[in-house]
């Protein structure tokens, strides 16, 4: 009878540690659900980033260099400001076993850059300003020159019709197109102009029929790159193209 009570002691001690330990790995698998929580990590990497820096991001995530493995880290604030943040179009995160994570940052790409008082503004489509550069030197939009940008800061808008005119023009190209250029100068005398890369000058006049000078940007652009056609200017200001060739 002794033996016999303790075997049932032993098991009903076994289900109880066994019990619970169920409860407490559903818990935290159920914590990690609803929240983005993940166990000691000693490899954390960043990809997709480019005008964010890894360093800006570690600062963000409060990871520390040199510190060792991170034995608990609950992600849900860092994605939140992530998220919130002007340059970040999307963030996600990929956790490889045993105990490697990758946070995989997805930038949103600016529509143009402008000169200000404090260096050059990432603007998007609706001249929001997502971030300030201090450099052009990886600049992956075309420049807007004549307006300067006085006192402004990132969040803010630039409220100019000459600027909002030049967004309306890009924004109607395709990216192909958008990408062979690198300044659109709204302050000329004989209306707005865009140059390319390879240094054509599209005069544009007033950005009236804006879809229209679009269209015909992209398929005249395209026809000198594959054509290989030696232009200096395209005119675009009345209906009818001019082009001008180089000598």
């Amino acid at each position: 009878m002794e033996n016999s009570g303790r075997k049932k002691k032993k098991k009903r001690w076994l289900f109880e540690r066994i019990l619970f330990l169920v409860i407490l790995v559903s818990l935290v698998a159920w914590q990690a659900y609803v929240r983005p929580v993940y166990f000691f990590l000693q490899t954390v990497t960043v990809a997709g980033n480019q005008k964010i820096t890894t360093e800006e991001i570690y600062r963000m995530a409060g990871f520390l260099p040199g510190s060792g493995p991170l034995w608990v880290w609950d992600a849900k604030e860092f994605l939140g400001t992530l998220r919130d943040d002007l340059r970040v179009v999307e963030v996600s995160t990929e956790y490889n076993f045993p105990s490697t994570l990758t946070i995989q940052i997805k930038e949103r790409r600016a529509v143009a850059y402008l000169s200000s008082q404090y260096g050059f503004l990432d603007l998007d489509q609706a001249g929001m300003i997502m971030s300030v550069s201090h450099s052009l030197a990886k600049m992956d939009a075309p420049l807007i020159t004549g307006y300067k940008a006085g006192r402004v800061f990132q969040g803010d808008r630039i409220d100019d019709a000459g600027v909002f005119a030049a967004l309306d023009y890009l924004v109607a190209l395709d990216k192909d197109t958008r990408d062979k250029l690198s300044e659109v100068n709204i302050a000329a005398k004989t209306g707005v102009i865009a140059v390319t890369l390879d240094n054509i000058k599209i005069q544009l006049g007033s950005l009236e029929r804006i879809r229209s000078k679009a269209k015909l940007t992209q398929d005249i652009l395209q026809e000198v790159s594959s054509r290989k056609i030696a232009v200096d200017s395209i005119d675009l200001v009345h209906e009818a193209p001019v082009l001008r060739f180089r000598r």
